[in-house]
């Protein structure tokens, strides 16, 4: 078995993709971070909306669910990397699906506005987004 993803004229260990995990984790944080400030700021994320654990969304959950994905996507990838052949295209095709289908969480929200799931939709994407960049771009990279 290889060490790490082919891709190009190059090859990416495991620990590039975990490292990257983690980069896009922060940069998905950063970036969610600053759509819900910008959000709660002109009243679209209130703070009078209960999620399921009975309390509002702040700040605080907005990183850390910015945070997970990022870690169990570099580890799906690493799996992916060991055990496929063409890791990522699959990752690609896995992350699009898992987005869409995270799309159903915001309209789960008991009395949430309009602006709030629409703000909750655009902080799934931007995640996304980051991650698989990172993931997918970034981290086959050779430095």
């Amino acid at each position: 078995m290889s060490s790490g993803v082919s891709r190009g004229t190059g090859r990416v260990s495991f620990g590039r993709l975990v490292t990257f995990g983690a980069i896009a984790g922060v940069l998905a944080a950063v970036a969610n971070g600053v759509v819900y400030l910008l959000a709660a700021a002109v009243g679209a994320m209130p703070d009078n909306v209960a999620v399921s654990g009975g309390a509002p969304i702040t700040l605080l959950p907005v990183i850390l669910s910015s945070i997970m994905p990022a870690i169990v996507a570099a580890v799906f990838l690493v799996l992916l990397v060991r055990f496929t052949r063409r890791p990522i295209g699959i990752f690609r095709v896995v992350a699009v699906v898992l987005l869409v289908l995270s799309f159903i969480t915001p309209f789960t929200i008991p009395g949430a506005p309009a602006a709030m799931i629409l703000t909750l939709l655009i902080m799934h994407v931007v995640a996304a987004a980051i991650i698989i960049w990172a993931l997918t771009t970034l981290a086959p990279r050779q430095v």
